[in-house]
């Protein structure tokens, strides 16, 4: 029977622990070969032991990669993951090493870097060690793509979870051209005014990029008025002197026919004050957005004459 602060180290990595947490609880060496040799845990990695109660898991992996080095963090997709940013669905375990680590554990896919600051590195709730959410963008852009890794930065600034000095700086201290993910972060912030608020979806993202291909000048993004009945609404895309409104209706969220009267209602309170709406559906972003840019070039020149 193993003394409570042992379970509770076991229990509290998932069922894995480090030769030097054993002996800081005061556990002998004799005492850990006896329970390899009964089998009670198994050596995972050098230094790192598995309980052989616990089922093996991504959590497990996880802390078996961090014990084996304490530079070691969990890192692209996988800490985009435990930041609950989007367009991190890759299910493999993903952990950042400095050159000379090798943590070779199955199931956990390995990159190397030479320059992992104490700026990178944050703790978890449960004592994980993994990247920050800077450094996860940074990162992860030379795993999912321009598009994707864009569309987690805009979720990561709406969920204000970093901030876009936090990134920027972040992409200025790492930058290499050669360093994986930096042509991607790179590109992204170029295509991004640092006054523009978070953009809330993929539609809109993807919106704002067509708007931007489509020489159009840029809108305000997520611009919060007054309406003459004292409610406050945000447009997704404004301009403003023309006094244009850009919304892209999502079905999960405009489907229902109450929300067809609101959004209806809310056009009429625009129009009020001098407003056109026009809106955007799924389908309009799906079926190619080239028309629908040149309907909306028409639209603000006809404003503005």
């Amino acid at each position: 029977m193993w003394r409570p602060e042992v379970h509770e180290l076991f229990s509290r990595q998932h069922g894995v622990v480090s030769l030097s947490q054993l002996r800081t609880v005061g556990v002998s060496e004799r005492s850990i070969r006896r329970m390899i040799s009964r089998s009670e845990v198994q050596i995972l990695l050098p230094g790192v032991f598995r309980s052989a109660a616990w089922p093996t898991s991504r959590e497990q992996l996880m802390h078996a990669a961090c014990l084996r080095n304490p530079r070691v963090a969990v890192g692209f997709t996988t800490a985009g993951q435990i930041h609950g940013l989007r367009k991190m669905t890759d299910p493999r375990v993903h952990v950042l090493v400095p050159h000379g680590s090798s943590p070779e554990l199955e199931g956990v896919i390995v990159h190397r870097c030479r320059r992992i600051d104490d700026d990178d590195l944050v703790v978890g709730a449960d004592g994980l060690q993994i990247t920050s959410v800077a450094r996860t963008l940074f990162d992860v852009g030379g795993v999912i793509g321009y598009h994707r890794v864009s569309s987690a930065l805009e979720n990561a600034l709406d969920k204000g979870v970093v901030s876009l000095a936090e990134i920027a700086g972040t992409t200025a201290r790492l930058y290499h051209r050669r360093r994986p993910g930096s042509r991607e972060i790179r590109a992204v912030l170029s295509q991004r005014g640092e006054w523009e608020a978070a953009v809330q979806s993929d539609l809109e993202l993807r919106v704002l990029e067509a708007i931007r291909g489509g020489g159009i000048r840029a809108p305000i993004l997520q611009h919060e008025m007054e309406c003459p009945d004292g409610r406050m609404v945000r447009l997704d895309f404004a301009w403003l002197t023309e006094r244009v409104a850009l919304e892209v209706d999502h079905s999960f969220w405009h489907a229902g026919s109450a929300e067809s009267r609101k959004d209806k209602s809310r056009d009429r309170q625009l129009a009020l004050m001098g407003w056109l709406t026009v809106r955007l559906t799924e389908d309009d972003v799906r079926d190619g957005l080239t028309k629908v840019i040149g309907e909306l070039r028409g639209i603000l020149e006809t404003r503005t004459s």
